[in-house]
This record gives C-alpha cells, sequence and structure tokens, in this order.
C-alpha cells in the first residue's frame, strides 16, 4: 500500500509542474560582473523522472522481500524459543545415568564360611547341621551401591546370587537407571525411579521408586507421598543411590534402613525440626536381604517414624531418633511382631568435613511350631551394630572418606540355616568429581570377624564410574 502511494505521487509530479500558472515576468538582469560565479546545472528535462522512478520502485521492492524474510524468521524464532521454554523443565525432570565399576575380593568373594563339624559353635550340633551353620556376614563383600556381595556361596538367606564372581576380578555394570519426575500442578508431583541391572543369569528391572507427591501449601514444607517410597528410618537412605553416596557401597545397616516400601508417608520440615511418620506393606529391609513378596498377608501394616532437631554447629548438626513396629514380615499373624529402634547423627560442612554415624537395634521374634527346631515357622533375628562415615572436601573435585562399621546378629530359620554375624570393617576410599556429571569413586574394605570366629580373606576393592545426564 505505502509503494503504490509512493508511485502515485511521484508519477503525479511532472503534471503538476505542467499545471501551474506561468510566472510574472521578471525585470532585465544587470550585467554579470566580469568574474562571474559557475553557473548550477540546469534542470534534468521531465525524461530522466522516469528511471529515477524505477530505482525507487526496485529499492522498495527489495526492500518489501527483506521485511518478509525478516518476518519469517522472526516467527520461527518465536516457535523454536517457545519449543525450548516447554522442554527446560522436562530437562531437570529425566536424568539417566550408568554405573559402571571393576572390583576384586579375596577368597571365594563370599563374606560367609559354614562351621563344618561345629567347632566354633557346638550348640548347634544337635539342631543343624554343621554346614548350614554361618560365620561371616553374607552382605560384607559388598561391590556396588546397590549391596550385592560379590559372591553368596552356599547361602541359604540370600536367594539369588546375582554377582556369582567366585573370587574372580572383573569389570562390571552395576546400573542403568532412569529417575523421573513432573510437576502436574496443584502442588502434585509425580516421581519414579527405575534401574536396570546386566546380570549374567538374566536382565533384572527394577523399580525403585513410583509414587505420587502432594504438597498443601507453598507456606508451609508438608509433604505426602503415597505408592513406593523412601524409608523414614534413619538418613543413609537419603544418600543410597550411586550418584548421590559419597562411597561405592553401602554400610552394614543399609539393609535395615534403606527399604522402599509400599505405603503412604508425611514428612514435615521447618528451620530446626523434621518429623516423618510412615504406614508400610511390611517392613524396611531391603529385599536383597529380605526377597519376599511386597503385597504380604499381614492384616496390620508397618508403622515408622524418625524424628530429628537441627543444632546450629558448623553448617548444621542434625541429630535424630527412629522407630518401627508392625508384624514381622513372612508370615500372617499380626501377633508374631517384629520392631527397631534407632539414632542418628549428621555434622555438616566443619571446617571442609562431614560426618555421619547411626546406631541402631531390632528384632523379629519368629515363630516356632516345633519346640526341638526353634523358628521352624517363622525366622527369628535379633541385631544390632553401628557405623561412622567420615569425608572431607579437600577441593572441589576431590573428596577422601573413611567408615568403620560393626553389626552383630543372629538368624536363625528352623533347621534351614544359623547367621552368627559378628564383623567389624574398615573402609577407606576417594571421590573425584571429574567434571558436574562424571564421578569416579575406589575404595578398600578391610573385613574382620569377632568373637572367635576365624579370619578368612574377604577384603574387597571395588570402584565405581557414574555418569548422569543432569
Amino acid at each position: 500500500m505505502f509503494r503504490s502511494a509512493l508511485i502515485f505521487v511521484l508519477a503525479s509530479v511532472p503534471a503538476l509542474a505542467h499545471a501551474q500558472p506561468e510566472p510574472a515576468p521578471t525585470p532585465p538582469a544587470e550585467a554579470p560582473p566580469i568574474f562571474a560565479p559557475p553557473q548550477a546545472d540546469p534542470p534534468a528535462p521531465e525524461s530522466a523522472a522516469v528511471p529515477m522512478l524505477k530505482d525507487l520502485v526496485d529499492q522498495l521492492d527489495d526492500l518489501e522481500d527483506r521485511q518478509r524474510a525478516l518476518e519469517k524468521s522472526e516467527r520461527s524464532n518465536r516457535a523454536t524459543r517457545k519449543q525450548v521454554n516447554e522442554l527446560l523443565p522436562m530437562r531437570r525432570m529425566i536424568t539417566v545415568f550408568v554405573d559402571v565399576g571393576a572390583f576384586a575380593v579375596g577368597g571365594d568373594g563370599s563374606g560367609i564360611r559354614s562351621d563344618i563339624g561345629h567347632l566354633y559353635f557346638p550348640q548347634y550340633t544337635d539342631r543343624i547341621a554343621g554346614q548350614w551353620v554361618f560365620m561371616g556376614d553374607p552382605l560384607a563383600t559388598a561391590i556396588n551401591s546397590l549391596g550385592e556381595p560379590a559372591d553368596t556361596s552356599s547361602s541359604r538367606e540370600l536367594e539369588g546370587d546375582t554377582i556369582n564372581s567366585s573370587g574372580r576380578p572383573s569389570l562390571f555394570v552395576n546400573a542403568l537407571g532412569l529417575s523421573i519426575g513432573k510437576d502436574v500442578g496443584h502442588g502434585v508431583t509425580v516421581t519414579g525411579l527405575a534401574e536396570l541391572l546386566p546380570r549374567a543369569d538374566a536382565n533384572v528391572l527394577d523399580i525403585e521408586l513410583a509414587n505420587v507427591k502432594y504438597r498443601p501449601s507453598n507456606e508451609r514444607d508438608l509433604l505426602f507421598e503415597v505408592g513406593k517410597i523412601d524409608s523414614v528410618l534413619g538418613i543413609e537412605y537419603r544418600s543410597q543411590d550411586a550418584w548421590k553416596r559419597v562411597g561405592v557401597t553401602p554400610s552394614l545397616l543399609c539393609r535395615y534402613l534403606c527399604a522402599r516400601p509400599l505405603g503412604v508417608s508425611a514428612r514435615l520440615t521447618t528451620s530446626q525440626l523434621q518429623a516423618s511418620a510412615a504406614l508400610t506393606n511390611g517392613d524396611n529391609f531391603q529385599r536383597l536381604f529380605e526377597p519376599s513378596h511386597e503385597l504380604t498377608s499381614n492384616r496390620l501394616p508397618t508403622g515408622s517414624a524418625h524424628l530429628q532437631w537441627k543444632l546450629p554447629v558448623g553448617e548444621g548438626l542434625e541429630l535424630g531418633i527412629s522407630g518401627a513396629l508392625g508384624p514381622q514380615q513372612g508370615q500372617a499373624s499380626a501377633s508374631v511382631v517384629q520392631w527397631h529402634v534407632g539414632a542418628d547423627l549428621w555434622l555438616h560442612g566443619a571446617h571442609g568435613f562431614e560426618v555421619m554415624a547411626e546406631v541402631v537395634q531390632g528384632r523379629q521374634e519368629g515363630r516356632t511350631t516345633t519346640p526341638m527346631t526353634p523358628c521352624d515357622a517363622a525366622p527369628c533375628l535379633h541385631y544390632k551394630g553401628a557405623y561412622v562415615l567420615v569425608d572431607h572436601r579437600t577441593t572441589p573435585r576431590f573428596q577422601p572418606y573413611a567408615r568403620v562399621d560393626w553389626r552383630d546378629a543372629v538368624h536363625t530359620k528352623g533347621v534351614e540355616f544359623v547367621y552368627e554375624s559378628h564383623t567389624v570393617r574398615g573402609t577407606l576410599g576417594a571421590r573425584f568429581a571429574m567434571t558436574p556429571n562424571i564421578l569416579g569413586k575406589v575404595e578398600y574394605t578391610w573385613n574382620h570377624e569377632l568373637g572367635g570366629i576365624p579370619q578368612f580373606a574377604d577384603d574387597v576393592i571395588t570402584s565405581s564410574i557414574v555418569v548422569t545426564t543432569d
């Protein structure tokens, strides 16, 4: 439109010039001086306006073409920016990780030995065969963050031997994982964690988490969860995944604390206090240790709770207590109970040091139908233990750590097995943050048996490289 109007105006200029009245006669000019200044060029004839007009029209055409190209490019840029803005939250909600490691374990790779001939535990002579009286800890030779032992030997407590190294060193893919989460509005978020475990016998797909979270108010840090949820006992469960854990392997107590059961929980956090409570289908034992069905036949749920107080020491000193009570898993009677109590400490940022410590004690009563074979209908277990983990952020990329953990437990199931576990471990390791998304860890664990049990080769050296997308 603008170009048409401009063409019309320019085309009308010559006609307007012809339409003007003739000017009045002027008086005769004076004689020019001897040295006259140069005269200006006479005006261009009327016919010269046509090429000028054509040049202007061409320039306008070129400008309009450029304007259309810019508008098209801007529309494309707006669409691209919109797509990027829509995908940015999803990038924060999807994390893929790969955990690859190498390990070597002394002896046959297992942390247990049989008391052949009842030399060390003669009290079981008339009750159970010596080959099923085990000394040591079946999870003492853990080689990854999942706590899988390098070998389970002839264990009857652990039903599956996922690694089955037989004492041979190996490079190993610990897990390929996918963590997802999405805010669906109105304070509701869905989260999930799935891990694919490539194993020699069969690949295992483990759904670690699958829950719905609800935060009723932004003014109060109150969170409800339902589904496959985290434990509320102690503190180790908070950093049990490979990309969160300081070291490679869990403590000897994680089997009692780090489960992700089916249930519902509530967590309230203030500046100084954190309170958590949960009702779950069964206990908080990891399935590796207690591989029973999650949909148990118990008539009552298990209740658990944790209370933690924060003190102004370093960047924060958290002191907590926790407990659980409910029917023993693996049997239907509500009168057969198990209980668990514990205390924990977490010191943050004291001159570059962090300290985590826990002490626990618990008991499964079990069930006996034949007096000569105690705990034949449901296994009996009593346990106590503790650990202390200290790490130091020496540089932004280098973090050495040390851990000492101890476990004292007796686990009995009729004539099937007896475990006399009295073990102390010392672990030294280092964590290397090669980039924010690439972590390298290496550690050595020294295992020692207590209570007069003979020492045997089961020390562990293991490593892990964890690469995450976020």
